[in-house]
């Protein structure tokens, strides 16, 4: 109960946590409706970079969600603000969906490959030869070379599939570099997501997800409260193994639920 009554606000993953692919997640919705009405904060967080934040809150209403337009934070607007707010490059070389693209543009960068200031690998669903190409040319080159996600994987209703982490994985053989992740489990994302909900510091926020690498990851490095959820791509066995441990292992959003509401 000591550890449910620290919470004032969470922060919660999406694919594999509020549901997986098309199959909705039962204990979802009286959950969310639960944070309502205790007028606790909430904010989704995902590492899928291939679409916006509005995309996202369009599809999650339409699942009944209760969902402001500002209550999605995608891994792509955490790599925006950093990149906005730190560095001064405002050419870059972009490796993304066209509506990221278009995202990014709305955010006032020019994006190019001539001249380009740095490099954004994203999880490009629409990723060709040409792409990779001209991006490793860069890499070659020096320029500063970030990603919005680490992720090998992303669950769907089919099984796992690629992620961000495999175009990683190739181009490091090739050129020998390492993006700066700045979606989870990295602190811009957690700078943003706490932007989002008005708050100066992580203490008392929970993070809830199902993967180890970032949800979990970020949640024990970055001090937030975690809740590993075993709806998704990670088993108690792999939670065992890992060599960080969140807070609590639980079934579903339900135990949570159930945790809040015994206060």
């Amino acid at each position: 109960m000591q550890l449910f009554s620290r919470i004032k606000a969470f922060f919660l993953d999406l694919d594999g946590t509020c549901y997986v692919g098309s199959r909705e997640l039962p204990a979802t919705l009286p959950f969310l409706h639960f944070l309502l009405e205790r007028n606790i904060p909430y904010l989704f967080l995902t590492n899928n970079s291939s679409t916006t934040a509005a995309v996202y809150v369009e599809k999650l209403r339409r699942r009944g969600f209760p969902v402001r337009d500002d209550q999605v934070l995608t891994c792509g607007d955490a790599a925006a603000r950093h990149l906005l707010r730190n560095t001064p490059h405002r050419r870059i070389y972009l490796v993304a969906t066209p509506p990221v693209e278009e995202e990014f543009r709305r955010h006032g960068f020019t994006l190019t490959h001539e001249g380009a200031e740095a490099a954004l690998l994203t999880f490009d669903t629409g990723i060709t030869y040409r792409k990779l190409e001209e991006l490793a040319h860069l890499l070659q080159a020096g320029i500063p070379y970030f990603a919005t996600q680490p992720d090998i994987t992303c669950i769907t209703e089919k099984g796992l599939t690629p992620d961000v982490g495999v175009f990683i994985a190739g181009l490091k053989v090739m050129t020998g570099r390492e993006p700066v992740i700045l979606g989870k489990p990295s602190r811009p994302m957690v700078e943003a997501g706490l932007e989002r909900l008005g708050l100066d510091a992580p203490e008392g926020v929970a993070m809830v997800g199902d993967q180890l690498d970032t949800d979990m990851t970020m949640g024990v490095t970055e001090g937030l409260i975690s809740f590993l959820v075993l709806t998704g791509e990670t088993t108690a066995e792999k939670a065992a193994a890992f060599p960080l441990r969140p807070d609590r292992v639980v079934r579903d959003l339900g135990e949570i639920h159930a945790g809040l509401a015994a206060l």
